[in-house]
């Protein structure tokens, strides 16, 4: 039984109370339910952090393909049933000779329509523009009122499959090297190439996060956290391989390129 007294996070509080009414409403009513798109590394996280892995009898992470950072969590979802609460946009841009398009412009254009961060999942770019992936919903609204990227107004917007995507799975680039401990202040300091005091600094302000959450400089690591720092990039903790003679940790870091 979670004590609400207890969380201090309202996003945390917010997210708890949802997919808990939402499992209960799926078991009751026999139908499916999914949240908005969070961070996967986030999602796991809370559940993990008030032990609700076990509370909850049938739900799956969905994001569009393997390896999405965004993804909704389904209650009651069915195999059988092939209507899924998201879909594939494919976003075609005639640039001609100009400025690549970002990340940002993408996103933009679609905030500007009026969307939700939440109802927007993972954005691909991709040669011919991007792949976006959205709340099913939201998907001929989007089709039908986006109609320009930036200053690019010559595009085409189709729903796909998602089996029609060509997506590449993650890139890392591996490195080993040692460090005093699993605090986080230590590996993001041998990852990101920082003093511990610069690493500090930036996770008094904000700018640091392990699995989507924000943390002190003092929080452990284990194999498998997924870290980001705002400006330097995103890595993961691969491994612990032991000791040195001078009880340092010699660890595997992954950093995505």
């Amino acid at each position: 039984m979670i004590k609400w007294t207890s969380i201090t996070n309202e996003e945390e509080k917010q997210f708890l109370k949802t997919i808990i009414a939402y499992n209960e409403k799926s078991e009751k009513q026999y139908r499916m339910l999914s949240t908005f798109f969070y961070n996967k590394e986030w999602m796991d996280e809370v559940l993990h952090k008030y032990n609700m892995q076990s509370a909850f009898n049938q739900y799956c992470f969905m994001g569009g393909y393997e390896y999405a950072e965004r993804q909704v969590l389904v209650f009651g979802y069915d195999q059988s049933y092939m209507e899924m609460p998201i879909c594939a946009l494919k976003v075609t841009v005639k640039t001609g000779i100009g400025k690549t398009l970002t990340h940002r412009d993408f996103l933009g254009a679609l905030l500007g329509l009026g969307l939700k961060r939440e109802t927007i999942g993972d954005i691909l770019l991709k040669p011919f523009g991007a792949y976006v992936i959205v709340m099913k919903e939201m998907a001929e609204f989007i089709c039908c009122h986006l109609t320009g990227i930036g200053r690019y107004q010559k595009i085409t917007v189709e729903e796909i499959s998602f089996l029609d995507m060509e997506v590449d799975p993650p890139r890392f680039k591996e490195c080993l090297t040692t460090v005093p401990s699993l605090r986080v202040d230590a590996i993001f300091a041998a990852a990101f190439g920082l003093s511990r005091s610069e690493v500090v600094r930036y996770l008094q302000g904000d700018k640091g996060k392990v699995n989507g959450m924000f943390v002190t400089a003092s929080h452990p690591m284990k194999v498998g956290d997924v870290g980001t720092l705002r400006g330097y990039g995103k890595m993961r903790l691969g491994a612990v391989n032991g000791t040195t003679k001078k009880d340092r940790l010699h660890i595997t870091i992954e950093k995505y390129i």
